[in-house]
């Protein structure tokens, strides 16, 4: 069980950094400052002994254009998972995120997110309620309802990237039912905005957060299941969703596990021959969601091979806690460290491949040129 807050921080500020060896954000940087231990000792100082959140308050710190060292988290729970105590440090880490906000602390980067977040997704909304393909695949009550990623590559249009994974479902789940008459209805959700609020919860917003989580949860009240791409979000979902206080009515499945008892019947016409797999943090060690993803990777490859860390070590890319906002080029430089161990693996030039669009879109964007897929396209193209 995690301890509570207070004696989370205190555990960290007197560790002799035991988990600084897994945090990929520290290794990465090789900044002492940013190692788990550090960062927590940051907070605990703020939230303790009641020092000051102003940045003109952080000595040397503030003299750099670099946030808090509290932003310089992706969620990964690889500290967790070393820690004796099961402390985790990242669910501390967002709590400072709120009082550092509420504190006027909050990195320029992120300055902009709340209006720029709901501009997004008022576009993506409209063009899936628009789209000609979609006009009769809207989930009815009781079916299974998708819930596509909310943010597009750089070099499409927003609304694109959504779309074109919508009709991905749609068309791995409709040649699955032609051979599984037994597989679930589907339909692509009718929301408002096609995002749990990610982005508005990684960056402390808590009030903006609720109300944006109090809206989804209304807006997907008629369905049982809902089925959704994103990691982060699932475990958004499934945990934080209740933790603040907004109770979901749907079951949360990642796609993988709606997929997965299926895969032999997923009809198969372009076989790979080997391809690499990337566990996505927020589903393998915040989830524990390992195997449904290589199931349905056995399926259309000939060999499924594993990057040197992988399941419970697997190594963050840099995608989640907002890190490309407030720390580009860390986060970068961590995603290309992860598509460096394809070099190391069994098949050093097999595609690499990630059950969350959102890591490989990060990872497409750090490392152009690499072969990268998303788990949902690699099925389309594999079984059309």
């Amino acid at each position: 069980m995690t301890p509570d807050l207070e004696t989370s921080l205190e555990h960290c500020t007197f560790c002799p950094r035991l988990c600084s060896h897994t945090c990929p954000v520290s290794l990465t940087s090789a900044r002492e400052s940013l190692t788990p231990q550090s960062k927590m000792s940051f907070y605990a100082a703020r939230k303790l002994a009641s020092e000051p959140w102003h940045p003109s308050a952080h000595g040397p710190e503030a003299a750099s254009s670099r946030p808090l060292p509290i932003y310089a988290c992706t969620g990964c729970g690889a500290c967790t998972a070393a820690c004796l105590h099961h402390v985790d440090p990242a669910q501390a880490l967002m709590q400072a995120r709120v009082e550092a906000e509420q504190a006027e602390a909050g990195p320029s980067a992120l300055a902009d997110l709340p209006q720029q977040h709901a501009q997004d997704l008022q576009r993506t909304a409209a063009a899936l309620a628009t789209a000609p393909q979609l006009s009769e695949r809207t989930a009815q009550a009781g079916d299974v309802a998708f819930v596509p990623r909310c943010s597009s590559d750089d070099s499409e249009g927003n609304e694109a990237g959504p779309l074109r994974e919508a009709l991905a479902f749609l068309r791995v789940t409709d040649r699955l039912r032609v051979e599984r008459p037994d597989f679930p209805a589907v339909g692509i959700a009718a929301l408002p905005a096609s995002c749990a609020g990610y982005p508005l919860y990684a960056a402390g917003l808590s009030e903006p957060f609720r109300l944006h989580a109090e809206a989804f949860a209304h807006a997907v009240e008629p369905y049982e299941t809902l089925a959704v791409s994103c990691a982060p979000c699932t475990w958004l979902l499934r945990e934080q969703y209740a933790q603040h206080g907004v109770p979901l009515k749907p079951r949360v499945l990642h796609v993988s596990e709606l997929l997965s008892p299926y895969a032999e019947a997923l009809p198969v016409t372009r076989p790979l021959a080997a391809l690499s797999y990337h566990d996505p943090c927020h589903l393998g060690r915040r989830l524990g969601i390992y195997e449904p993803p290589r199931q349905l990777l056995r399926r259309i490859a000939g060999r499924v091979c594993e990057l040197p860390h992988h399941r419970e070590e697997s190594r963050c890319c840099g995608a989640g806690g907002l890190l490309p906002r407030t720390e580009r080029a860390l986060a970068g430089a961590m995603a290309r460290d992860r598509v460096a161990e394809l070099a190391e693996s069994e098949q050093p030039l097999a595609p690499l491949v990630s059950a969350c669009p959102g890591c490989t879109q990060h990872l497409r964007r750090s490392a152009p040129g690499v072969a990268l897929s998303d788990l949902l396209h690699l099925l389309d193209e594999a079984s059309g």
